[in-house]
């Protein structure tokens, strides 16, 4: 490594493109010495960036990106670090308080190539509308451009503001004129049809709602919580053997993370309609065989930030998954930072490693105020089920004695005819699970009520 400040730079600028630890060393020596007067301050700081992020370091090119990006000293660099923020962003978990509600949500920025123009609008306007700010939100969205895909998120925000104020005719109207459209990202499609086919559930449209999760199927083939809400369509439209065949399907391991209490309740639910008592007991008694660790630390006044099983359990939730997942991620990071050693210099080690140190350290933090929040709701749902199992306990014990009449509801659909000949093929079900068959299992079980 040149002691000479402006060799360090020419060694940086030749080593960006095949040896991104010798570009970042070098680009330190040249920064450590520079002041933000000196014009290759900021290229300097974009040098480290594209080098942090072809090393694995998202993190800190994020934050060498945003300084950039905010000081805006040099105007030809500013696109360049909003792509990169873009990517950063864009491209999985990051640093949500710093990057977007630090900067991009409250920063006005205007000449933008196209592009990044729609990207920073649609941030601020996105979180306009999350502060209820919205004559601020349409401004905002207004200037999107129609044909961009920022315009379909925005009008997909203005749908869900219209279900807030639980104006669901024109928040159904606006959801169907989306999803009808051939060019939503994927991602926008599955929030689009995901919040028609609650509409449609709420409505009691169930044929409606399951039209919706069948393409949501091949929108997000492994998402279970969309097998769970489509197990409560079938139950509600009175198909019970598709219900139990979708939870069924829940209990393959590849779902094994999904805290859902209120499954054990339908499945009960589901055995219930079909007069299958002992199966239903089963059913509603495995809540506690699930998540039994939890209830004991609930009943026991253990403090809720103390409880492994709990904690566990909160940071799995999407409302923390994303930050539980930033946090992992600062660690690997930190990690292979203390892995690449010396050979991104003496100097740029030891700022990074301290870095990190302070990241992780605010991370950790801003999680633990996230679950403080999750844990109050995961402690409450899971209390209602136990509750609801002992309701549900309580009726078959009486259901018994009266005899297999079925509960009130829809009228159950016939169940599949099942036999030799013809092209179909039957197996019997041995606890294996095929992961492209999952939400096409069927339980043909009995129906024993006298009706």
């Amino acid at each position: 490594m040149p002691d000479d400040r402006e060799e360090a730079f020419r060694l940086a600028v030749e080593s960006a493109v095949g040896a991104p630890a010798t570009s970042a060393a070098a680009a330190w020596r040249y920064f450590v010495g520079a002041s933000p007067d000196d014009p290759r301050y900021d290229r300097t700081l974009s040098l480290l960036a594209r080098d942090a992020e072809a090393l694995d370091l998202s993190w800190a090119a994020s934050l060498w990106y945003l300084e950039v990006a905010r000081a805006r000293r040099d105007p030809e660099l500013v696109p360049e670090a909003l792509r990169g923020l873009r990517d950063i962003i864009e491209g999985g978990p990051h640093d949500e308080d710093t990057l977007v509600q630090g900067f991009l949500a409250t920063t006005e920025l205007s000449g933008l190539p196209p592009d990044l123009q729609g990207f920073v609008d649609f941030r601020r306007g996105l979180h306009n509308a999350r502060q209820r700010l919205d004559d601020w939100a349409d401004a905002r969205f207004a200037d999107l451009p129609e044909a961009s895909a920022w315009r379909r998120r925005a009008e997909h925000v203005r749908a869900v503001r219209k279900v807030a104020a639980r104006d669901l005719t024109a928040a159904t109207d606006d959801l169907d004129a989306l999803a009808k459209r051939d060019d939503l990202p994927p991602d926008l499609a599955i929030d689009v049809h995901r919040a028609r086919a609650r509409l449609a559930m709420e409505a009691g449209e169930y044929d409606a709602a399951l039209s919706h999760y069948e393409r949501l199927r091949q929108l997000a083939p492994g998402d279970p919580e969309l097998l769970l809400e489509m197990a409560w369509a079938q139950y509600h439209r009175g198909d019970t053997r598709r219900t139990l065949g979708l939870l069924l399907a829940l209990d393959a391991p590849v779902y094994q993370d999904l805290i859902a209490p209120e499954r054990f309740l339908l499945e009960a639910l589901a055995l219930r309609r079909l007069c299958q008592f002992g199966p239903a007991r089963r059913a509603a008694v495995r809540l506690r065989a699930r998540h039994g660790d939890a209830l004991d630390d609930l009943y026991a006044g253990v403090p809720l930030a103390r409880s492994a099983a709990l904690r566990g359990a909160a940071r799995r939730r999407d409302a923390v998954a994303g930050l539980s997942r930033f946090v992992d991620r600062l660690a690997r990071e930190k990690a292979h930072v203390d892995d690449l050693g010396d050979r991104i210099g003496p100097e740029l080690s030891p700022h990074l490693r301290a870095l990190y140190d302070r990241g992780l350290t605010e991370g950790r933090r801003r999680l633990e105020a996230a679950l403080a929040h999750e844990l109050d709701q995961v402690a409450d749902e899971l209390l209602a089920a136990e509750e609801g199992v002992r309701l549900i306990l309580h009726e078959l014990s009486v259901a018994l004695l009266r005899g297999r009449r079925r509960p009130e509801g829809p009228a159950e659909l016939a169940p599949p005819a099942v036999g030799a000949g013809g092209d179909a093929l039957f197996f019997r079900f041995t606890g294996e699970f095929w992961t492209d068959e999952l939400d096409d299992l069927l339980v043909v079980a009995e129906d024993r009520c006298i009706d």
